[in-house]
């Protein structure tokens, strides 16, 4: 990969193509896997991760497009948060019926992983920071906003004059004093977020793959669950 300069336009246009690689990456590998294969809980709940993280990266490009920060954080959030509730699928000790709960409706944080923990956020960042420790700070630095916070308030003032401490409010959905440089550490961070989305659901088709070709798992047609809106 090319590396990056930081705090550049060239460094920030890099980071926008490296995502939408990923993002063309990640339909290929669900192509590939998704085709003549029994079929289960498991695919559904790798079909609602692909869905969900390509639904935010086109959003998150275009809050970037339109300059504007705070959305394009909180949807980066988002997209950590669909890695996390993705590799959960690892550590649980029954994959189809741990997926067969989370389409009837239970909330993943809810349930637990094979050694018996709950699997709330902390519990997986825990379980894949060793590898990337920068999911721990991005975690932090976006959490607070996706629920209203001290970030939106700031957001809303802007210093007008540093000498005398002036500052003005700012309305308005996006930050016209940004430019595309200014981006480039969240486009990085939804890049890697989305790669480790590519990565893990390729591995988990291959080892699911194997496990099918033994004993197919299928979707009950009788069962009264239904997907939710």
């Amino acid at each position: 990969m090319t590396e990056i300069p930081d705090g550049t336009e060239e460094g920030a246009a890099q980071a926008l193509e490296n995502l939408q690689r990923s993002e063309t990456e990640l339909l290929d590998v669900y192509q590939h896997h998704m085709v003549n294969r029994p079929f289960g809980y498991q695919d559904l709940y790798l079909l609602g991760i692909a869905r969900r993280a390509l639904a935010q990266a086109k959003a998150f490009r275009q809050c970037v497009d339109d300059r504007n920060g705070l959305i394009a954080s909180a949807i980066l959030r988002l997209q950590l948060d669909t890695v996390l509730r993705l590799y959960a699928l690892f550590w649980v000790a029954d994959p189809e019926a741990f997926a067969g709960r989370v389409f009837a409706g239970e909330q993943i944080d809810r349930l637990k992983a094979a050694d018996g923990q709950q699997m709330k956020d902390r519990y997986l960042i825990d379980k894949i920071k060793d590898r990337n420790p920068w999911v721990e700070a991005v975690y932090k630095n976006t959490s607070g906003l996706i629920h209203f916070s001290d970030r939106h308030m700031h957001a809303a003032i802007r210093l007008k004059d540093e000498k005398s401490d002036s500052a003005e409010f700012f309305l308005g959905p996006n930050n016209p004093s940004h430019t595309l440089a200014d981006f480039q550490e969240l486009l990085e961070a939804f890049f890697h977020c989305t790669a480790m989305i590519v990565v893990a659901a390729g591995d988990w088709f291959s080892r699911f793959d194997t496990i099918y070709r033994r004993e197919p798992p299928v979707v009950d047609s009788s069962s009264t669950l239904r997907p939710k809106a």
